[in-house]
């Protein structure tokens, strides 16, 4: 919700070989607010149920906190998994039709997350 209006979230799971996963939070950006992007970067390899449950802390929290990212949510996890957010790195703009603009906004993605080039190159 964000100024009492639903919006549709995307969650995005990135998993690399030996390393803890990173799940990606948007909220459709239709509205007069956007949210920033956000990541949860996993400390450890943990059950599917427990990563489940952190996303829907998240979600839960940007409910209760008016349409915001909750920062006492984030404070809950921290022992799990650290929140990053990253303001403004997918707000559409003029170009957002151009062509190769979703291949400039995935490498600055990767980039923000610090994922390796041949990460990125093979996947």
């Amino acid at each position: 919700m964000a100024n009492r209006m639903p919006r549709q979230a995307v969650i995005v799971s990135i998993y690399a070989e030996n390393a803890p996963p990173i799940f990606l939070l948007d909220v459709d950006r239709t509205g007069d607010i956007a949210l920033s992007l956000i990541a949860l970067r996993f400390q450890h390899i943990l059950p599917f149920e427990q990563l489940e449950s952190s996303i829907k802390q998240v979600l839960d929290g940007l409910v209760d906190a008016s349409g915001h990212w909750d920062s006492q949510v984030e404070q809950t996890l921290i022992h799990n998994c650290l929140c990053e957010r990253f303001p403004k790195l997918l707000t559409p703009r003029k170009n957002i039709n151009k062509e190769g603009q979703a291949e400039i906004w995935a490498m600055k993605l990767a980039n923000k997350l610090k994922l390796s080039p041949n990460y990125c190159n093979n996947n």
